[in-house]
Formats: C-alpha cells, sequence, structure tokens
C-alpha cells in the first residue's frame, strides 16, 4: 500500500523506540525490540528493500546469532530467520589465494578455510547473498512478532513495521517537554511531504556513513563541569579505488565458484566472491596502469563500469573473462574511520556505519553492524523494565562496541594495504624476505595468507572479546581484584573467559533423551542464562540444595532484582513449554523471574538418576535439566564422560556456575558453593537495580 494512500497509517505520537535507516543493522534493532515488547517507529528513507548488491556476508557469528532469535512462527513453505536466508545464500568454506609464480603468469598458490577449524563454531562457513534477502527476511519475521505485542504497543505500522519513504529532518533530547520521552523528533513523509513530530524514550541511528542523525546531534553539546562533547569521526582516507560489480560472467578460471584473493604481477588486484542467482562479485582495484603506474589509481568520480571490466581481464590474464548480466555496480575508496562517540547522552545513539566505516573485502561491515543493534537492544531491554540502572549499563554498549570497531580497522587497514600492495607497518615486516617474495608479483603471498590466517577467528566474528567491566567478570575487573578471596570468580581450571561469547556444545535434556545444542536452548528473550554446571550427580547434590535454598532466600540476585511490577516480562515470546504438561504437586519453591533462566547439566549419565531427584527450584522448567555425555572431537580424550565440563574447564567434582549475557557472552564464572552464591550477587549488583 502506497504512503501517500489516506487509508495507510501514519506514525502515532508517542513510542518507546525511533529506529532511522532500514538496513541489516536498523532491522535487527526492530526485531529485538519488538520481541521485548517495546513500541518501535522504524522509517526508511527509500521505498522498498534493497533491490540488489550492497552488503553480502553472514559470518559464523552472525549465524549464531541469527539461530538464537530463531523465528517465532514458521509457516508452511517458509523457515526460520536463519534457516530462511542459508536457503538463500551459497556456503563459502575455503578462499583459494592465487599469485604470480616465477614459471606462470597467474598460478593457485594456496588454500585456506573460510573458517578455521581451531574457531569453535557450528556453521563453519561464510554465507554470502545480496543485502535485499537479509532484510526481507527480516521484516518478514518482524511482522510475525507484532502480533505478540501488546495493544498498548501495537501500534499501526505497514508491513514489518517500517514506513517508507520516511525521511529523518531533526531530533533533539527535551527532557524539560516530556521527561517519559525526552527525545523529540521530526520526520517527513517523502511522497506527501507531510511532517509528523513524535516522542520517543530512544532514538537509534542506524542511518549509514552519511548519517543524518549524527549530523544531526554532532554539534558541541554543553556538558557541565567539562568541555563541550561532540561527534567527530576519526581516521584516514587512502588513495586505493576499488570498483565492486555483481555479474554474470563465463570464463576459463577454474576457481571462480570459490572465493578467491588474485594478485596479478603489477595489474592489481581482485577478489572473487561466488553469489547466489549465478552471480560473482568482482572486488576489482581500479589501476591507472602496470608497474610502478599501478601505484596510482583512477580517480573515483571517472570510474566506469567499463574502465572496471577492462581492468579486471587484465588481472585474470592470461584467464579469459566474458561478462553478461549486470546486477549491481558501485564504486568506493578505501578508508577506516570511527566516531569517538556512540552517544552523548544515552538517549541518542549510533550504530554500524554511522559509526564505524571501512573496507568491505573484510566482509565485516554489516555483521559488526548486526551485532552493534543486537547488542545495544538487551541493554535497552533491561533499562526499559526497571531492572537496569541506565547510568551504569548504558555506557557499557560504547564501552564494549568500540573496541570492537577499533579491532576491525585495525585488522582492515592492515589487510587491504596488503591486498592493494601496499606494505603494511615497515616495523613488522623482514624486508629482506618480503622483497623475494614480491620478486615476481605486487603482492607478497606469503604476508598476505599469513595476515589472512592471523585475523581469522576475528574475521568470523567469533575473536570478538569484551574488556574487564561491569558486565565482564574478568580478573583484571575491579570487581574480581578487590574479591576477598581468590578463585572463587573464574575458579582454578576454567576455560571459559567473561568477555567472550559461551562456546558451542550439545547436551542430552533429560526429560526426552533429545541431544540439543546448549548454546540455542534458551533463544534470545532478555534473560540471563545461568548455567550451573553441577559434575557428578550424587556429589552435587548438597551444593544444589544449598544452591536452590540460595536462590529462594530474599537477599539472592534472583528476587533481589526484580522487574517492575507493570512490566513482569521479559520479552513477548511465549513462556509455555513441553514441561508445562507435567502436573508438580509440589508448591513452587522459587517465584519466577523473566531475567533469570537456569540450566542444571551434570556430569553423569541421565540414565543414572531421575528429574524428580534434582533440587525443585531448578527443575521448576523440568527442560532445563540435563546431562553431558555426548561426544565432543574438541575434548576427544573425555570421550563421553562430562566433554562439555572439560571443554569449559569445569571440575566434575567441584561445579561452577556460569553466566551466560542475553547475547551469548560469558559474563562470570563462579564457584558452586556458598562464596560463589555472593559472588553471584555482587556481580548483579554492579549493573541491576534492586527492590522493585
Amino acid at each position: 500500500m502506497s504512503p501517500h494512500t489516506s487509508s495507510a497509517p501514519v506514525p502515532s505520537k508517542q513510542y518507546d523506540v525511533l529506529v532511522v535507516g532500514a538496513g541489516p543493522a536498523g532491522l535487527m534493532a526492530s526485531t529485538c525490540l519488538t520481541t521485548y515488547g517495546l513500541s518501535v517507529l522504524h522509517i526508511d528513507d527509500r521505498p522498498t528493500t534493497t533491490a540488489a548488491g550492497r552488503a553480502d556476508g553472514l559470518q559464523p557469528r552472525t549465524l549464531e546469532v541469527l539461530r538464537n532469535i530463531g523465528s517465532v512462527k514458521v509457516e508452511e513453505g517458509k523457515s526460520s530467520l536463519a534457516k530462511r536466508m542459508v536457503s538463500q545464500g551459497v556456503r563459502v568454506y575455503s578462499v583459494a589465494f592465487w599469485d604470480p609464480t616465477e614459471t606462470e603468469q597467474l598460478a593457485r598458490t594456496s588454500r585456506a578455510p573460510s573458517c578455521p577449524d581451531f574457531i569453535d563454531v557450528v556453521d563453519n562457513y561464510t554465507l554470502l547473498l545480496h543485502q535485499g534477502l537479509i532484510e526481507n527476511a527480516f521484516v518478514d519475521e518482524i511482522q510475525q512478532r507484532r502480533q505478540l505485542l501488546s495493544a498498548e504497543k501495537l501500534k499501526p505500522a505497514p508491513h514489518g513495521g517500517v514506513f517508507r519513504p520516511y525521511t529523518f529532518i531533526s531530533c533533539e533530547t527535551d527532557a524539560a517537554g516530556d521527561s517519559e520521552y525526552p527525545v523529540k523528533a521530526v520526520i517527513q513523509n517523502s511522497e506527501t511531504l507531510v511532517h509528523h513530530e513524535v516522542r520517543a524514550k530512544y532514538l537509534m541511528g542506524c542511518d549509514g556513513a552519511k548519517s543524518q542523525v549524527k549530523r544531526c546531534i554532532s554539534a558541541p553539546s554543553d556538558t557541565p563541569g567539562g568541555e563541550p562533547k561532540t561527534i567527530k569521526m576519526l581516521g584516514d582516507v587512502s588513495d586505493i579505488i576499488f570498483a565492486v560489480v555483481d555479474v554474470e560472467v563465463s570464463t576459463d578460471f577454474p576457481d571462480i565458484l570459490s572465493k578467491c584473493m588474485i594478485h596479478s604481477k603489477d595489474a592489481g588486484s581482485i577478489m572473487v566472491i561466488p553469489r547466489e542467482d549465478n552471480l560473482v562479485r568482482l572486488y576489482v582495484q581500479l589501476q591507472k596502469g602496470e608497474g610502478q603506474a599501478g601505484q596510482a589509481h583512477i580517480e573515483r568520480d571517472k570510474a566506469t563500469l567499463d574502465i572496471c571490466f577492462e581492468r579486471a581481464k587484465k588481472i585474470f590474464e592470461p584467464f579469459t573473462l566474458e561478462f553478461g548480466r549486470v546486477a549491481w555496480f558501485s564504486v568506493y575508496q578505501i578508508g577506516q574511520r570511527i566516531a569517538n562517540h556512540y552517544t552523548l547522552d544515552n538517549r541518542i545513539f549510533l550504530a554500524g556505519d554511522a559509526v564505524h566505516t571501512h573496507s568491505p573485502k573484510a566482509g565485516q561491515g554489516m555483521n559488526i553492524s548486526l551485532l552493534d543493534a543486537y547488542s545495544w537492544s538487551w541493554r535497552i531491554n533491561l533499562v526499559e523494565k526497571g531492572m537496569a540502572d541506565p547510568a551504569i549499563l548504558l555506557p557499557t554498549y560504547e564501552q564494549e562496541r568500540k573496541s570492537v570497531a577499533e579491532e576491525l580497522l585495525r585488522f582492515d587497514s592492515e589487510y587491504t594495504k596488503l591486498f592493494a600492495g601496499r606494505a603494511p607497518n615497515q616495523s613488522t615486516v623482514d624486508l629482506e624476505v618480503e622483497a623475494k617474495h614480491k620478486a615476481v608479483g605486487a603482492v607478497d603471498p606469503v604476508l598476505f595468507i599469513e595476515t589472512f590466517k592471523k585475523n581469522s577467528a576475528f574475521a568470523t566474528g567469533c575473536g570478538a572479546i569484551y574488556f574487564a567491566g561491569p558486565l565482564s567478570a574478568l580478573p583484571d575487573s575491579e570487581l574480581v581484584k578487590s574479591w576477598p578471596k581468590q578463585g572463587v570468580f573464574n575458579p582454578p581450571g576454567t576455560r571459559l573467559i567473561a568477555g567472550q561469547r559461551l562456546l558451542p556444545g550439545k547436551i542430552t535434556r533429560a526429560v526426552d533423551a533429545n541431544q540439543v545444542r546448549i548454546q540455542q536452548e534458551i533463544r534470545m528473550d532478555g534473560a540471563f542464562r545461568i548455567h550451573v554446571f553441577a559434575g557428578r550427580f550424587k556429589s552435587s547434590l548438597p551444593r544444589l540444595e544449598a544452591f536452590a535454598s540460595f536462590l529462594a532466600s530474599s537477599s539472592s540476585f534472583h528476587n533481589f532484582h526484580r522487574p517492575a511490577a507493570s512490566t513482569p516480562l521479559a520479552s513477548v515470546l511465549p513462556t509455555q513449554t513441553p514441561s508445562s504438561r507435567h502436573i508438580s504437586h509440589e508448591q513452587p519453591p522459587l517465584a519466577a523471574n523473566p531475567f533469570f533462566k537456569y540450566l542444571t547439566v551434570f556430569a553423569t549419565p541421565y540414565t543414572e538418576w531421575d528429574v524428580d531427584q534434582v533440587p525443585a527450584a531448578l527443575r521448576q522448567v523440568r527442560d532445563y535439566v540435563y546431562s553431558d555425555d555426548i561426544f565432543d572431537r574438541r575434548v576427544a580424550e573425555a570421550g563421553v564422560d562430562a566433554p562439555l565440563h572439560r571443554k569449559y574447564g569445569v571440575d566434575v567434582e567441584k561445579g561452577s556456575i556460569i553466566v551466560v549475557r542475553p547475547d551469548g557472552y560469558v559474563g562470570a564464572i563462579v564457584e558452586l558453593s556458598e562464596d560463589g552464591h555472593a559472588a553471584l550477587n555482587a556481580y548483579f549488583a554492579g549493573f541491576l537495580k534492586g527492590g522493585q
């Protein structure tokens, strides 16, 4: 339905959150916020989703997150969010490297896995598909989730909740005008030119590198007792120019269906990316000539599709390229820039390309943007439900995500310079070895492959780590350093690390003997997942009884940190589980708190004990009781004797408690003991509010 039609929905006056930009990052934010039961006004200045081109790759960590988001309802003939994307895309498991040799103009010199085996993931590949397919999947999923919103939060909107085409005009934080909805924004229907003034509690700008939200809030703002704050983009832009084209090709090049890094002797470099719909994406370095002249690049505004094709054919020699249908063409200039702030007031935020820009060849732009929005959304949910202290929790969004972006820009700068035949930081290079390797070509193939492999963990998204802070109880965090007893946090032998993702693993669900993946057992719903790795069944029971008694006490984090009475739910997802069919003859010992969910894992096979022997507080949801008895090749020496305990470094005679944040990252690891109970209280007291 066209937005100018009289019966088309129009924006309401008030929302919990205004999201500007409906690319992948904005749609991730809307998906999460809708799941959490918040009202969202989502606008985009384009009339439709992306038709072709733009971002194209989903990395293993992003796929892991998409699987955890899941789908609220799978209609006949359709798949869940992640499965739909996987079915539409192309999986890339390996990368081929082509370089000139002493005997051949161009030859395959190496192969490397897209996701090396040492990285512990389920989806060990990069998924390639164009941005529009990703956007469409999100839009349809949001539509399904909107139907679960309460009447108060469900406001009229087009399909998927996105108003198109709407232009963002301005915004400001005006608490004096409305303290509950302090963000005031003006938007415009781009077809009717009608302006709408809306109020929101928060605004998220996901509107790209030329973000209008960023421009609006970048003017210096007064900071009481300090210097004026402003948002600036810091970094450099090089003279290296690349063209990117999605095109059908015919060729005698043998690896055209694989991801390839091709370095010619002196004509430049190309990256080959297989795509859906019989397309290939080519990233073509637009040098002006060969040899030393190749260090100069064609001016960006003079680059054409014909120049791109001519240069591609030159780089591919002696192989032949014939070009057919072109789906998309663009030109970009290499540069790495990052914003000094992601927010100025913890009301108006920025994410994605609005705060970090870089080369697309690292395959990280869309992925890091999606995870920016994912990371921000659960924090907003905790604050809005009255659970968290906004002054402590909301600044951690910038602290954590900015550090990841800084690492990305470091990697991207090194990687793209090497790809384009430019030397990296000379202090890190053996000049004699480099000269030998480059004797037959412009790019040092050995150094390039080493750089690719060295950064592979980060490139997959699994190497993104968060430093010590209120959410990550690392040994150098203030909480752990000041804790009176050593070894309560991060017990001896622990292999998991706070501030890193929970490693995947399989366990057996006791009630039905199904094998399940621990990282996917609780879908994204805004809750903390408390993983109780109990160890041996019989010896663990006294410790579990003590933990259950602690949870039931008024002083436990479970009872002290509760949502406001008017907002009892963490999300709109159904709370029913198969175990709800079980008739219990006991009074529930633990008052439900939707922000804490408990999974108990025993080192003893489920065939040797019964769920009813588990302390009642830890079997209120009977589906969340498991045995650790499934072989894991990464700890093959354990066989089927508690391999996940071994992988995580949990002593089967003592047990541990692992706190997993709503985003799947480990927050804290503590002893399964009274000291550990106190440590959990202290951890959550560091950022949550109490006594609701």
